[in-house]
């Protein structure tokens, strides 16, 4: 008995917990002032060209997966074997999800795919921001379709994903979940995907999509997924029982989170879009500067012209009259007077360089004069010193007053004489000498 009252205790929680969420939600819902129009919850299906998102529109709506859109223009919910994108325009229905009376009454919101075309794709993102920001105000669910193949971000994936968080923010990823079309839950397929190097599982499918997002696009959110295949085979009970299980997820993703309002999303560029526009704007400005090198290249050609044609106008006597001029300055014609200058300047500059190189030659190559009166100096006291010794022994008698102190400086000789360069002639001994060349 505690069992089960515990039991009961538990269920009688858990019921409470539901009714409150439900009318949490609902009072949610009521507060959307568009809610009689578009019932709540709101899903919108994003995704490239081919992908599968009307079929999968159809589904949740409860029309076959093949529905051929007759009651819509451009495109809405048509269905068509092809890899070009069938729907034009971004358009909402409402019915019971699933068409099942049921369960709630939603709407599904059917998108035009990118990357097909550039031009066309400006018309899809003017029209998706337009019926989603002004009619469908809010949203509850981005389910954004990969093929089951997509499991590396392209370029143009990239570029499309890229796109759609710079129209809603990124914060739109709170809303947003992935789901993977054509994949099959028949024997063949799960065979194949099992056989794969590595496995190819629902988790693993999940989070290599999530490293990707976190990789290429920075999303700080771990984005659930949903597997609905919309072509699975109502005979075989595990591919019902799978379409089931995902179905129900998505429904309740869609009722447990708050509804994203659309009113502050913008018209945004495709990075190819943007690309092309910067390409464009980068050959305008180069065509524009070619321009003006072109005209500059011109008006030089001009001025040339111009220029050699007073050139030949003008003479050299000309130049002599005018003074500084154009054809002097290119020709180097000079008056007399600069010539008259310029000889004056090189004779003084060569004067000096003379003066300068003669101290120079002087200083180091002749002999030093000082020195020389020195040794003359010396050989007169030498000179004067052997007069006064040979007076001093008597002998030098013949000699005094016959030698003038002025006379030029005596060399004596191997006679015992004297040779006087000043006055010619020579001094020799008188008789009766008696001194010896070596008395000194």
């Amino acid at each position: 008995m505690p069992q089960i009252r515990r039991i009961l205790s538990t269920l009688q929680i858990r019921i409470y917990q539901i009714i409150f969420i439900t009318v949490i939600l609902n009072t949610v819902h009521s507060d959307l002032v568009n809610e009689a129009q578009y019932p709540s919850p709101r899903i919108v299906i994003l995704g490239a060209t081919g992908v599968g998102k009307s079929s999968l529109a159809n589904v949740l709506l409860g029309r076959d997966k093949n529905y051929d859109g007759k009651d819509w223009d451009n495109g809405c919910f048509k269905v068509r074997s092809t890899s070009l994108s069938v729907t034009r325009a971004t358009c909402a229905d409402r019915a019971y999800y699933l068409g099942n009376t049921s369960l709630p009454e939603v709407t599904v919101i059917d998108t035009p795919g990118f990357g097909s075309d550039r031009d066309q794709e400006m018309e899809t993102i003017q029209n998706l921001v337009d019926t989603l920001k002004n009619e469908i105000q809010y949203i509850h669910m981005f389910v954004i379709a990969f093929k089951q193949s997509d499991l590396r971000m392209t370029y143009q994936l990239r570029s499309m994903l890229l796109l759609f968080e710079k129209m809603f923010g990124s914060h739109f990823w709170k809303n947003a979940v992935l789901e993977a079309t054509w994949w099959n839950y028949g024997d063949n397929s799960v065979r194949i995907r099992q056989s794969a190097i590595p496995k190819i599982t629902e988790e693993s499918w999940t989070q290599t999509l999530n490293q990707e997002l976190r990789r290429k696009l920075d999303v700080g959110y771990e984005l659930p997924s949903v597997f609905i295949d919309t072509f699975f085979d109502p005979d075989n009970q595990y591919e019902r029982d799978q379409f089931r299980i995902n179905t129900d997820k998505l429904l309740t993703l869609a009722q447990g989170v708050k509804p994203f309002h659309c009113k502050d999303i913008e018209i945004a560029l495709t990075e190819i879009e943007a690309m092309a526009t910067h390409i464009t704007k980068l050959i305008d400005e180069t065509n524009e500067r070619t321009n003006i090198i072109q005209n500059l290249i011109r008006e030089k050609e001009e001025l040339k012209a111009l220029a050699g044609n007073k050139t030949a106008m003008i003479l050299p006597t000309q130049c002599a009259r005018n003074g500084a001029n154009v054809f002097c300055v290119a020709n180097k014609c000079y008056t007399p007077t600069e010539f008259s200058l310029l000889g004056v300047g090189c004779t003084v500059l060569g004067i000096m360089i003379g003066v300068v190189g003669i101290s120079w030659f002087k200083a180091h190559c002749l002999p030093d004069e000082k020195e020389e009166l020195r040794e003359r100096e010396k050989e007169l006291a030498r000179q004067q010193k052997v007069f006064s010794l040979r007076q001093k022994n008597g002998s030098g008698s013949a000699l005094n007053g016959s030698i003038d102190k002025s006379s030029a400086y005596l060399i004596p000789e191997n006679n015992g004489g004297f040779k006087d360069h000043g006055v010619s002639g020579k001094i020799g001994p008188t008789k009766g000498s008696g001194l010896h060349e070596t008395d000194f």
